[in-house]
C-alpha cells in the first residue's frame, strides 16, 4: 500500500476517501445548483402562461378592432361580441361605433379611470375544446372622429386577476387603426 506524506507530515493513505467538511462543501454546491434549477424551471413556467395571456389579448383586442371596423366611419350603429360567459346574460357584450369611449393617456386607453358604459366589456377567454374558462380580460375602446368619412380606433385589452408580482407583470395590449368608409 503506497502512503503519502499529509501536510502535518503524518501518513495518508492513498485511498482514504474523502473527508466530511469535503463532503459537506460538495452537498452544498450541489443544493445551490438543484435550487437554482428549480427556480430557473417555475419562472419559465410563469413567463409562458404570461405569454399565453399577452398574446390572447392581442387576439381579443384585435377581434375587437376588426368588429368595429367592419361599421362605416360615418354610421354609428353598434354591433355585438360573444364570449363563453356561463352566465349567459353576461355572454353578450353590445359595442358602441360611435365616438367617444375609454379615457386616452398619451394616446392609449388609461385603465386608472372607470369604464365607460358601451365602450367596455369584460370578456371570458375559454379553451376551445372544453369550453372552460381560462382568463378574464377587461377590454375598452375610444373612438374618436377624424374628419365625416373616418374615425381612429383604440382598443386595449389586459388580464383582470390572476397572479401578481414582476414575473405576472401583463401589460395592456393596445391597437390602433383608422377606419373609413
Amino acid at each position: 500500500m503506497r502512503t503519502r506524506k499529509h501536510r502535518n507530515g503524518a501518513a495518508r493513505n492513498a485511498e482514504a476517501g474523502f473527508t466530511l467538511i469535503e463532503m459537506l462543501i460538495a452537498a452544498l454546491v450541489l443544493l445551490i445548483g438543484m435550487t437554482a434549477g428549480m427556480l430557473m424551471i417555475t419562472l419559465a413556467m410563469a413567463n409562458d402562461n404570461r405569454s399565453k395571456n399577452d398574446s390572447s389579448a392581442t387576439i381579443l383586442s384585435q377581434m375587437t378592432l376588426e368588429m368595429i371596423a367592419t361599421v362605416p366611419a360615418n354610421a354609428t350603429t353598434s354591433v355585438t361580441i360573444v364570449d363563453c360567459n356561463p352566465t349567459t346574460s353576461s355572454a353578450s357584450h353590445t359595442v358602441n361605433t360611435g365616438a367617444g369611449g375609454a379615457t386616452l393617456s398619451s394616446g392609449l386607453i388609461d385603465f386608472t379611470q372607470a369604464t365607460v358604459s358601451g365602450y367596455s366589456m369584460t370578456y371570458y377567454g375559454c379553451q376551445a375544446s372544453t369550453g372552460d374558462r381560462q382568463q378574464t380580460y377587461d377590454v375598452r375602446w375610444n373612438i374618436k372622429t377624424l374628419s365625416s368619412n373616418a374615425k381612429l380606433v383604440t382598443v386595449a385589452a389586459k388580464p383582470i386577476g390572476g397572479n401578481t408580482g414582476a414575473n405576472f407583470l401583463a401589460a395592456p395590449v393596445s391597437l390602433r387603426m383608422i377606419v373609413g368608409i
